[in-house]
Parts: structure tokens; sequence; C-alpha cells
């Protein structure tokens, strides 16, 4: 067991506490979820280099840099997809897969995202104990059900970056200028701190995300692991008695997130008030709403780009008969359906 010391330490580590120098050992580390690794940057030129420490900070990786990653998946459409190899050794190569330090093998890759950068691994991380460390031994702790007063307010889109985290945003600080207190979760998605940082600074707290259940992502093959740690990221939330919920699922309706399980879930549990919607486009609000009945949910108001002009909140009325708000200026629409409960 050897001790190594850090040039840096990614986001993903923001429950883990890690101090430089660490413990690696070189033998005898799993592939696994969630496992932590020593790595070594290779050539970062022409590569994309970026490093979210854990202050929320971007950063750039050189060659050479030693830093602390998890393994874990990726399948986002507009950016890296990365899976868990079979097996893992010293000096074998994986890849970044996105800022936070989420490490895997590449399986897909979005042309215009740029090329990913390549790490070395060096070691298993272990305690002083030499035990191998996952990011799962840092997960809240599972507690019971709680009463559910606060309304809750789901957040779900068509695609990633389609408007979801912005809508909340203007809803938390909304209700926190009326001195009210809002607790927030990130419930599907992979990691990254920049989206929760956002709703803390418009007044969430507590601010939660998957990552706090001990998983680097919701993509991996266990729906029924990413759906309990989901109920109970809720749960947690309403043990801080805020007047207001909001859950925001990262990632699309559908996909390899798991977003339309927890809804699922959710909806039979009657833990969602509020369903928004974030729609670039008509096609997608209509596919949303066939997917959502199916689950026993319904759109509540639609946001995002195709009702950022009037003449968009217009034609979802007609088309859709559904309330409609743009997330680019007040939303009194929203606030007062939210009131109404």
């Amino acid at each position: 067991m050897d001790k190594i010391h850090l040039d840096k330490i990614p986001s993903i580590f923001k429950n883990v506490n890690l101090c430089s120098p660490v413990h690696v050992t070189q033998k005898n580390f799993e592939a696994e979820e969630g496992a932590l690794l020593l790595v070594e940057v290779q050539n970062s030129e022409g590569k994309r280099a970026v490093i979210e420490s854990i202050n929320g900070r971007l950063g750039t990786l050189n060659t050479g840099d030693v830093i602390p990653v998890v393994l874990g998946f990726r399948k986002a459409l507009v950016a890296y997809a990365g899976i868990i190899p079979h097996s893992i050794a010293v000096g074998d190569q994986l890849f970044l897969l996105g800022s936070s330090g989420v490490v895997g093998k590449i399986s897909s890759i979005f042309p215009s995202w740029g090329e990913p950068l390549a790490v070395k691994v060096l070691g298993g991380i272990v305690n002083e104990q030499g035990q191998l460390i996952n990011l799962s031994n840092f997960a809240l702790p599972i507690i019971p059900n709680q009463p559910h007063h606060a309304p809750i307010v789901a957040f779900i889109g068509t695609r990633m970056d389609c408007g979801k985290t912005t809508m909340a945003c203007k809803v938390v600080h909304a209700f926190k200028k009326r001195g009210k207190k809002i607790a927030a979760a990130k419930l599907t998605g992979f990691s990254y701190t920049g989206d929760l940082h956002r709703l803390r600074d418009c007044g969430a707290n507590p601010v939660l995300d998957f990552v706090d259940m001990g998983m680097p992502s919701t993509c991996n093959a266990q729906p029924e692991r990413v759906v309990a740690s989901a109920i109970n990221l809720v749960n947690h939330l309403k043990l801080s008695q805020p007047d207001l919920i909001a859950l925001e699922f990262g990632d699309s309706l559908l996909g390899e997130y798991h977003v339309a399980d927890i809804l699922q879930k959710l909806g039979k549990e009657q833990m969602i008030d509020i369903v928004v919607l974030a729609a670039y486009d008509f096609c997608g609000i209509k596919g949303a709403q066939s997917v959502l009945n199916e689950l026993g949910l319904s759109i509540d108001l639609v946001t995002g780009p195709v009702v950022n002009s009037q003449i968009g909140v217009e034609l979802v009325q007609k088309y859709f008969s559904l309330l409609a708000e743009s997330n680019q200026g007040e939303i009194l629409t929203l606030v007062n359906l939210i009131d109404r409960l």
C-alpha cells in the first residue's frame, strides 16, 4: 500500500473528504460502479481537459496530473458515453467521461464535444486499514417515508439542456423572496455540481442529488436502486420541513437514466403535485404527454424554448390545451399554479 499526493480533487468527491496523500493499492481492486481509483492524466493537448473542483470551480487538467476518480457510466446523447470495463489493472487506460471526475471506457463520442481525455490507472484508493473505498460508502442513510405536506414540483424535459434548471431556479427564487423555505434535488443524470450550485444560489436549502446516495450517475443497469435512492432523497428533503420541494430530472423523459421509472413510483405514491415539462418543440410535448399518461401523470405547464415567444405559448394552449410559460421572464403563471395547491 502506497501513499501518493494528489494534484487536484474533482467534484464527485464532495462527500468523501478526501485528503492528500491517499492510500493506494495496486492489486485486488474491482471494476465496479463507484470504485475510487487513482489515475494519471495522459496527453491533454487537444483534449477535453476540464475539471470541476469540489468548490465548483472549473479548471484545467494538465499532462501528468495525478487525480482521484470514480468509476461509472454515462449515456449522454450530446457528450460522451462510457461503460465500466469487465476488469481493471494498473496501467490500463480509461477516459474522463465528464468534468466531475467520473471515468470509464468510451462507448460513444458526440463529435462536436471534442476528444476525450485519457487517464492511466495507478491503483485503487483504500482506507488506512487497506480496504477499498467506494462512493456508496458515503451515501445518506435510508430513512422511513416522511409525511407529505409541502407541495412537490417535478421539472422534466424532452432532452438535455432544454430549460429545466432555469425554470426550477426561477421557482426557487420566487418563493425564497416570499420568505419560504425551499428544498431541491436533482434525482437523475450524470454527476455535475453546476446545477446544484445554481439552485443554492437562488435560495434552495438543502440541495441534494444522486451522488448523495453514492451513485456517479443514474444510467446503470439497476433501476430498483435508482428508484429507491430517489425516494430516499425526497424523504431527506422532507426532514428539513420545507414549504416547497423542487425535483429536477436530468436528461430526458425517455432514455437510459431511469427518469420514467422514478416518475412512475412517485406518481403511484402521490408524491408529485405539479409536473413542469421543458420542451424544444411540439412533437416533444406530444410524446411526453403520451409517456406521462402511461405513468399515470399529466403535464401541468410547458416551458422551455418552444414557448420562449408569445406565439409558442398561444400555440401550446391551442394544440394541447395546456398552460405554458417562458422561463426567460417573470413566471407568474407557474407561481399562481403552485399557490393554488
